[in-house]
């Protein structure tokens, strides 16, 4: 009797768990109530869409999942005029001039200004949408320049010396590691690939049309350069920089020796620290570990530009009692 009962048990908690939201959304206080923010999903994705949703909300506007009749704006982003009527005649919408229809650069001046933004005719769609100046456009297209120029691989890119977008290319490469910690290949990918696009880039980014039509800007991707640029900072990076484990990782993986799967190890047997790990005297460690923390911090410390030339005067005297035409060039990170 209990084999025949309890799948049917099993499946009765598993309707009633559906019924609830996992994520129900978060209540913020609406700062302006006249207008009504409906944001298209087309051409844009969920996820980046969610998120936009969600910025709107946290500064006080009213955004509608649905469309309905109280909304009084819709944004859209790479949709043009009739794209969007055509869109609302789907929705069964007979009447679209009840609605303003934006385009994503309100949104976004709504989103800087903290409020909402006047909605002039370089923000609304239309239907000869030439006839008016777009945003900015007595600026050069770096993005379209940027596009056509980015090879998706990384060995057809040159990295500058000088890298313009630091703080995006820093918060990529922390969420990278994380993922490493992990052990998610493809989520650690997705960011150094993103990294290493925006280094490429001779301009710095500061609005989302700067990387329209570049390679590896996922949707992760995307949602913290918009955060970065709205904000001035990531949270999802702020959390892993906050997260008890990356911290633990970043320190373990740091002792010469030490991989991802003995820090786990070290991790799962409560262990958080190094000097914790000095003092487990159960630890068993390999030679090389042994080594790499015995002088962890010569290590991990960088070598000076003064040390790095010294070096190479002894190299440089050495090379040329043998062959004194020879030219020695000092090259690569000053580490040991």
């Amino acid at each position: 009797m209990d084999r025949i009962r309890a799948p049917a048990v099993l499946s009765q908690r598993k309707r009633q768990k559906g019924m609830h939201s996992p994520n129900p959304p978060c209540s913020y206080e609406i700062k302006f109530n006249k207008f009504v923010i409906f944001i298209m999903q087309r051409k844009m994705g969920m996820t980046r869409r969610t998120f936009l949703m969600e910025l709107a909300r946290r500064k006080g506007f009213r955004v509608e999942s649905e469309l309905s009749d109280s909304v009084t704006h819709i944004v859209a982003e790479n949709n043009s005029y009739l794209e969007v009527l055509d869109w609302l005649r789907g929705q069964a919408v007979g009447d679209s001039s009840r609605f303003e229809l934006l385009d994503i650069s309100w949104f976004t001046a709504c989103m800087e200004a903290g409020k909402p933004v006047a909605s002039e005719m370089k923000y609304r769609l239309m239907e000869q949408q030439d006839q008016f100046p777009t945003l900015n456009t007595s600026e050069p297209e770096v993005p379209s320049f940027a596009a056509n120029k980015v090879s998706q691989y990384s060995c057809q890119r040159k990295t500058t010396l000088n890298n313009f977008n630091k703080k995006f290319t820093d918060a990529f490469e922390i969420m990278a590691e994380n993922y490493e910690f992990k052990e998610n290949e493809i989520f650690c990918l997705e960011f150094l690939r993103a990294a290493s696009v925006l280094k490429f880039l001779p301009f710095p980014v500061v609005r989302m049309k700067d990387i329209w039509g570049l390679p590896c800007m996922g949707d992760q991707v995307r949602d913290i350069i918009e955060e970065i640029i709205e904000e001035g900072e990531s949270s999802r990076v702020k959390d892993v920089l906050n997260d008890e484990r990356y911290k633990s990782f970043k320190q373990f993986t740091s002792v010469f020796g030490v991989g991802v799967k003995t820090s786990e190890k070290w991790y799962r047997m409560g262990l958080r620290t190094l000097e914790e790990v000095k003092a487990e005297k159960t630890l068993k460690l390999s030679k090389m570990q042994k080594v790499g923390l015995l002088y962890y911090e010569d290590l991990v410390s960088c070598v000076s530009k003064a040390e790095a030339d010294a070096v190479g005067l002894i190299v440089k005297k050495t090379v040329r009692m043998f062959l004194p035409d020879a030219l020695v060039t000092v090259t690569g990170g000053f580490r040991r």
